[in-house]
């Protein structure tokens, strides 16, 4: 008797290179799929480095070899137009703003991680499901008691101006504080780092990641793209609304003075650390909610595929643009190898290696074939 096949399954993130929370989305994603053992599991990213290392060691994944897929659960668009042609694709949009998490045509089907971010992209046309942010509750759990009162604050935003401004409030209030910058401090064992403190400030993922580690949370930080906002002290109660919009500080969209933020800290109960756990392990559950993207993913019929693949081609001037600027990228990626020295016919395997769609696949080879000719004349 034979051994059925197992699917294959390929993961991507436009950058694995520092810790950030698409990067570390895309680790534990990783993590919960190689668990399930009956798929074979790969990674793709333009930009390795910290994280891509970790998923080669750690969770002994390689990067991705062959160019087709049963499933591919991408983030950001910039993967998902270059995967195109090679399986089915499910886009998962982390934000409404960010460039890169704007949808992307040629995705099968889009995931939001929010009810904010579904909205947006129903605005754009684009149905979606919402499936919430997976966390590993074994990794996340509650190493160290917290205290019956403050004493420890850590704070993971991400800008050295709300570092500061926290700093000096809790300073005034005889609170001991620890910042973890991914821009300037990252850490990928944040969760060592959160079960040092009894209250932990941020957005978005951080927040799920205290949750799940038992900490009471307070929403805010200032980022380029949203402000100096957030939504406060999270009650356990306030969780439904502020998960809408991926508890980015979104909700409330609150400015805070000084004395504000003090009345923030001032809410801070040990029994709001327990209740946001088993929050966490309802809504937030990394193998519930794998389970949900696979379910969704899986849920895509071939046929369906193949006519959305398609209309891509047979509309061809409609997607035109965005197939120029990959193609402009790869140009520059394939003249930069062979600046760097890389054989010209290893140069041609970035074409032949992928499942470029034919008029992409044709210009790319042209190209190929300039810069062979280049390489004849100048040897």
């Amino acid at each position: 008797m034979t051994t059925p096949r197992r699917k294959k399954i390929l993961v991507a993130c436009n950058h694995l290179a520092t810790v950030g929370g698409s990067e570390l989305y895309t680790f534990y994603l990783i993590k919960a799929l190689k668990k399930l053992r009956k798929y074979e599991v790969s990674y793709f990213t333009h930009s390795k480095g910290i994280i891509s290392e970790r998923i080669e060691k750690e969770l002994g994944v390689p990067f991705k070899s062959g160019s087709q897929f049963d499933l591919i659960i991408a983030s950001h668009n910039t993967t998902v137009n270059f995967l195109f042609g090679q399986g089915r694709i499910l886009q998962v949009c982390h934000g409404p703003i960010p460039d890169m998490e704007q949808p992307s045509p040629l995705a099968d089907y889009h995931i939001a991680v929010s009810e904010e971010v579904k909205a947006h992209l129903a605005s754009l046309g684009f149905p979606s499901t919402v499936v919430l942010n997976g966390i590993d509750m074994d990794t996340f759990t509650q190493e160290v008691p917290i205290s019956e009162k403050p004493q420890r604050v850590l704070s993971l935003c991400q800008s050295k101006e709300a570092n500061e401004w926290l700093s000096e409030i809790c300073e005034e209030e005889n609170l001991k504080f620890t910042a973890i910058n991914k821009h300037r401090n990252p850490s990928f064992r944040v969760n060592k780092e959160i079960n040092n403190a009894d209250l932990v400030i941020g957005i978005g993922r951080s927040v799920y990641d205290a949750m799940a580690c038992g900490r009471p949370c307070i929403l805010f930080d200032k980022r380029s793209y949203n402000g100096n906002l957030g939504d406060g002290y999270l009650k356990p109660d306030n969780f439904s609304d502020f998960v809408r919009y991926n508890c980015s500080g979104r909700f409330a969209r609150r400015r805070f003075s000084k004395s504000e933020m003090k009345n923030e800290l001032g809410k801070y109960r040990k029994q709001d650390g327990v209740a946001l756990r088993q929050i966490a392990f309802q809504r937030l559950n990394l193998q519930t909610n794998t389970n949900a993207l696979l379910q969704i993913g899986f849920g895509i019929k071939k046929a369906s595929h193949m006519r959305h693949r398609l209309q891509v081609l047979l509309n061809w001037a409609k997607y035109e643009k965005i197939f120029n600027v990959q193609k402009r990228a790869i140009r520059a990626q394939m003249n930069a190898k062979v600046d760097a020295g890389v054989s010209i016919s290893d140069v041609r395997m970035m074409v032949t290696a992928e499942r470029f769609v034919i008029p992409l696949r044709a210009s790319l080879y042209a190209f190929w074939f300039k810069l062979w000719v280049k390489n004849i004349i100048q040897s």
